[in-house]
C-alpha cells in the first residue's frame, strides 16, 4: 500500500506551481469524444461511467496535449468540462499549457493547468487535493500494517 501511495499518487499530491513550466502558443487543432465505459464492479455488477477526452496540439510545439475526465452518470448529456474548455479554444487568441519541467521533452505531457486568453480554464489543484487524500490515507493505512505486523512478530 506504500508503494502504490507512493508511485501512483505522491507525484501529483506533491507538485507546485514552482515546479511548473508554461508553453505559450497559438492552437492547432483540437478534437474531443465522449463515450460509455462499462467496469465490472467486485460482486459482478456492471457499473457504467460516461468518459470525454479532449486532445489538442498547438502550433509551437511538437506535443499533443490530452485531458480526460469522466461524468458518474452515464445519462449526462450536458457539456463536460472538456466541452468547455475545446469551445474555449476554438475561438482562442493565445494558450498556455503548464507542465511540469521534468517532462518537457515528452511527446504528451501531463497537463497541470489551461490558461485561455488569459483566463485559468483548466487547474490541476482540485485534483491534487483529492490524490493528496488519498495518498495519505494509503500511507497511514501501510504504517498501521507494518505496525501491527511487527507486533505480532514480536508475540511470536
Amino acid at each position: 500500500m506504500i508503494l502504490v501511495a507512493l508511485f501512483l499518487f505522491l507525484p501529483l499530491a506533491f507538485t507546485f506551481d514552482d515546479m511548473l513550466i508554461p508553453l505559450e502558443g497559438t492552437i492547432k487543432s483540437t478534437s474531443s469524444s465522449s463515450k460509455i465505459v462499462s467496469y465490472k464492479e467486485r460482486f459482478g455488477n456492471k457499473r457504467l461511467s460516461r468518459n470525454s477526452t479532449l486532445i489538442f496540439t498547438l502550433n509551437e510545439y511538437n506535443k499533443t496535449f490530452i485531458l480526460e475526465s469522466g461524468a458518474s452518470s452515464p445519462l449526462y448529456n450536458g457539456n463536460t468540462e472538456n466541452d468547455k474548455i475545446s469551445s474555449y479554444l476554438e475561438g482562442s487568441k493565445n494558450i498556455t499549457v503548464w507542465i511540469k519541467a521534468l517532462d518537457k521533452k515528452e511527446v504528451n505531457p501531463e497537463i497541470f493547468k489551461i490558461d485561455i486568453d488569459g483566463r485559468n480554464e483548466y487547474n490541476y489543484k482540485d485534483k491534487r487535493s483529492r490524490f493528496q487524500t488519498i495518498a495519505l490515507f494509503l500511507l497511514l493505512f501501510g504504517l498501521f500494517f507494518i505496525y501491527i505486523g511487527d507486533k505480532f512478530q514480536k508475540t511470536l
